[in-house]
């Protein structure tokens, strides 16, 4: 009993370990980086954890906040809630002495990225590397769909803030998670605040956006850089990646982009 209390113990450790918030202290540079995770992900994730170390390397300070979307939190707030967590990371950056913050996110984190840019032009850029989760797209998904009629359905009932299964996607692949039916719609809802295609035209900030050519949540983004509003530090670079492995793949051009930024 008491082998078992300890190992009991020891991964309880190691799960809150796994979703605490990855912070590099500033090194050598004025500019701070928040890097958010993707759906089901947590911070240092695989996805992310060798373009975190490239950036602390680089001798940018660094924070990587678990967000609402991670594996062991999935839509416990609202969307536009969950968006408060990168004041947290961005005031965090300041105390350290940054004084230009770049916001970067992958997949479902570069989603909250261009979005959150479009309410706070004083940010020195966004890293956009395979910005995914488009309502537009996820309503149209046979598997999808019914969950966000339902859900819609349930908050015109006066039933939003109950709780409910759901079936939603993650890079192709099918889950369940169990949130409330206007919390699931913050995330889903096309024209919703989780839309980030119908805000790009909003975007002030300077951002460079990493599609994978092996990425088919990618197969619009050229297209959808378009639409941003004309900027010279703006940046659309490809690379040969899948969805999962962007990040590492746009750390070379992430890194000459962020040199390139204008000092304050």
């Amino acid at each position: 009993m008491l082998i078992r209390s300890r190992r009991s113990a020891i991964a309880l450790t190691l799960l809150s370990l796994a979703v605490l918030p990855v912070t590099y202290a500033r090194a050598n540079s004025d500019i701070g980086v928040v890097v958010l995770h993707g759906k089901q992900g947590n911070p240092g994730g695989r996805p992310t954890a060798a373009f975190l170390q490239a950036l602390h390397s680089a001798g940018y300070a660094v924070q990587a906040p678990e967000m609402c979307w991670s594996g062991t939190r999935i839509y416990d707030a609202p969307f536009p809630d969950c968006l408060q967590a990168i004041d947290t990371a961005v005031a965090a950056l300041r105390a350290a002495g940054a004084r230009r913050i770049v916001v970067a996110g992958h997949s479902l984190g570069g989603n909250a990225a261009i979005a959150y840019g479009t309410s706070h032009p004083e940010l020195a850029g966004i890293i956009a590397l395979a910005p995914a989760a488009q309502p537009g797209q996820m309503a149209r998904n046979p598997r999808v769909a019914p969950n966000v009629a339902q859900a819609r359905q349930m908050v015109a009932a006066g039933q939003g803030g109950q709780r409910a299964s759901f079936t939603d996607t993650n890079n192709g692949q099918v889950f369940t998670v169990v949130t409330t039916a206007a919390i699931f719609l913050s995330f889903l809802d096309p024209g919703g605040p989780a839309d980030f295609p119908a805000v790009l035209a909003q975007e002030r900030v300077p951002i460079i956006w990493v599609a994978g050519s092996a990425d088919r949540t990618q197969d619009q983004a050229a297209a959808l850089f378009g639409r941003l509003p004309a900027n010279p530090l703006n940046k659309f670079v490809q690379v040969g990646a899948t969805h999962l492995d962007t990040p590492n793949a746009g750390t070379g051009p992430v890194l000459e982009w962020l040199k390139a930024l204008p000092a304050r």
